[in-house]
């Protein structure tokens, strides 16, 4: 099993996030056309052209061989996750019109000494200029930062995912129990199928 960062994926600009991982329709055409859940609702070619749109108009920003720190708040509740690549079994599944748009996550208890190290790493590189934040209409706030530690965290990481963990294009280990995150809040680019 090896992680690895990411080659290609995009992460909502600014505070781009709320919008994008909205579930709820708001009735502006302009912020509908930005939200995840509508774009992914059609067909592969009208899917990838529009997030490709997205990415130009400048709601997603691209990252390339890094590991994002993801911050999420709720309820009182802060939980930090380190995004990577996972080799481990079996291969990585297809993407949808070459975006690869589910996260695996794997959590620990978080009285677990490595979750505690992986915290400790994390925690750390919150205190930067943040590449997104955006608090939904839920509460919900995520964050997300590029880890200047790369190498620490995926070392930490590696002791958090269990062995035989199918590999995954994206994945999320947290530095203690595991998080949903919404569908677009990350998204993996390779390239678009011809």
């Amino acid at each position: 099993m090896n992680l690895a960062p990411v080659a290609r994926f995009a992460v909502p600009a600014g505070t781009a996030a709320a919008i994008v991982v909205a579930r709820e329709a708001t009735g502006d055409e302009l912020t509908d056309s930005r939200r995840f859940a509508a774009i992914a609702a059609l067909d592969d070619a009208h899917f990838r052209g529009s997030f490709e749109e997205l990415v130009v108009a400048g709601v997603y920003t691209v990252l390339a061989e890094r590991v994002l720190v993801l911050r999420i708040s709720q309820s009182g509740i802060r939980s930090l996750a380190a995004l990577a690549r996972l080799d481990g079994e079996g291969t990585i599944p297809a993407p949808r019109a070459g975006l690869d748009v589910t996260v695996a996550a794997h959590g620990a208890n978080a009285a677990n000494a490595q979750a505690e190290t992986l915290r400790a790493l994390l925690e750390a590189e919150t205190k930067q200029r943040p590449v997104f934040h955006g608090m939904t209409a839920e509460g919900v706030t995520y964050s997300g930062f590029e880890a200047q530690a790369a190498e620490p965290i995926l070392e930490a990481c590696l002791g958090l995912i269990p062995a035989g963990a199918p590999s995954a294009a994206l994945c999320l280990a947290f530095a203690g129990p595991s998080v949903n995150v919404p569908d677009g809040l990350i998204v993996g680019l390779r390239q678009a199928s011809v």
